[in-house]
């Protein structure tokens, strides 16, 4: 299955940051990597014009203080930053990578970034970027996304991973002493729902994500699979993969949904969903990523509400590239993300965006005394992430499709193990079938 580790919880932790400058970057033929050191042509008083693009706009004046307070020190340096929805970034970058007009600087998910990688489109990582990768500050699950064919590319940048927020006035209300956990989600929601006079759900009990734009809806589904040992692949040796959710677990998780939908109707298609409805009190309790904390302190300041952990987490990761092929621009590229993946910096990027640093070093006792949330994410716990195969996103659009149209849709699942079971069969053969056409199908 996706790998999976027992590690410290400075994992906690999903897909990729915003953009600096729509420039082109030069499509001269100097080649760049793996020598580049600290101090080069960004010191040099050549000036030097950047661009990264992202798909994360909440990360856009972290980035745009990093460029104003690296220019302090840089002054020759300038740098534009252009984010974009993030399914338009992912389409701007397969666009721009093969015609040498992207951005310079590309925080991309790994798995996303292979297929540029084996296209010799990024750049390979100086020496000293690669030392600090190895230096012990990630974890090995992290390290090992940076080395595709025995080559290091990339830096990692910032993750995404879930927790339990919940409304600790409505648990109060409800007479509920002990946070929601996995093992008793079914029965939180039954006694946190509320129905209005004629029986109509008016609040949620668990905000589930039912739908969206791409595989956002098969990654949650995702995590609450893997509480139960479930996975989407599951690697049976090395590099050869099958489909690990037509099993009990991916039917327990699947008769979850069902049930709070259908049966029990503790959430509805027609009621707010995801972050609005829990800001908003719409929902009790839900599962989504750390940057839920920063937006609730802007949209919704008086809320009393906290997040407990999960068992397992489904990390969603994303790492900077550099694509630029000009050495002046490759190696001032180079040296901002060794300034923004300082220290000091990364822990920066984690009060004014609430996305987590893939990184076990720094010290945030100071951030939990402002938001203990935070907390929630920094537990052991046992990780999954997307597996190094270049089709694992069409799997997960894919399964993310069908269980939104389909899956969640049907009140016939209701009580019907056989049904949801050939339901998952089904989609577990389309699975299969995109593995064995790349070549990655355990037979």
């Amino acid at each position: 299955m996706a790998s999976k580790k027992l590690v410290s919880g400075g994992l906690a932790g999903m897909l990729v940051l915003t953009a600096m400058l729509s420039a082109c970057s030069s499509s001269s033929n100097t080649s760049t990597g793996g020598t580049a050191q600290p101090g080069t042509s960004a010191a040099d008083g050549k000036a030097v014009s950047l661009s990264i693009w992202t798909g994360w706009p909440e990360l856009d004046p972290f980035f745009k203080k990093m460029a104003e307070d690296y220019k302090k020190t840089k002054p020759n340096v300038s740098i534009e930053i252009s984010s974009f929805p993030l399914r338009d970034y992912e389409k701007k970058v397969a666009a721009a990578l093969p015609s040498k007009s992207a951005a310079d600087i590309l925080p991309l998910n790994p798995n996303l970034a292979l297929r540029y990688i084996e296209g010799k489109m990024l750049q390979t990582t100086p020496d000293d970027l690669v030392k600090q990768n190895n230096s012990g500050i990630h974890q090995k699950l992290i390290v090992d996304t940076t080395v595709v064919g025995g080559k290091s590319y990339g830096v990692p940048s910032f993750m995404g991973s879930g927790a339990i927020y919940y409304n600790k006035d409505m648990l109060k209300e409800a007479g509920l002493t002990e946070p929601p956990t996995v093992d008793n989600l079914l029965d939180y929601a039954q006694k946190l729902a509320k129905r209005d006079a004629s029986g109509n759900l008016e609040r949620a009990g668990m905000s589930l994500r039912l739908s969206g734009g791409g595989s956002g809806t098969g990654e949650k589904f995702w995590n609450i699979l893997a509480q139960r040992g479930g996975s989407i692949v599951k690697e049976v040796s090395p590099g050869k993969f099958k489909a690990d959710y037509n099993t009990e677990a991916g039917y327990q998780t699947l008769k979850l949904y069902v049930d709070m939908v259908h049966k029990l109707k503790t959430d509805d298609p027609k009621v707010k969903h995801d972050t609005e409805a829990f800001q908003t009190k719409a929902a009790a309790f839900y599962i989504r990523e750390s940057n839920v904390i920063a937006d609730t302190k802007k949209k919704a300041p008086d809320l009393n509400y906290d997040a407990a952990p999960l068992k397992a987490n489904v990390i969603s990761l994303i790492n900077y590239y550099v694509s630029s092929t000009d050495k002046a621009k490759a190696d001032a590229a180079w040296d901002f993300i060794r300034f923004v993946t300082k220290p000091e910096n990364h822990k920066q990027m984690v009060a004014m965006s609430g996305w987590l640093p893939p990184r076990d070093d720094l010290d945030l006792n100071d951030l939990y005394k402002e938001y203990p949330q935070y907390k929630a994410f920094f537990t052991k716990q046992e990780l999954q992430m997307y597996p190094a195969i270049a089709e694992f996103d069409e799997i997960l659009t894919k399964f993310a499709d069908r269980i939104a149209t389909k899956g969640f849709t049907d009140p016939s699942f209701v009580d019907n193990p056989d049904k949801m079971k050939a339901f998952l069969n089904e989609a577990a053969k389309e699975t299969n079938d995109i593995l064995k056409k790349a070549g990655h199908l355990a037979e």
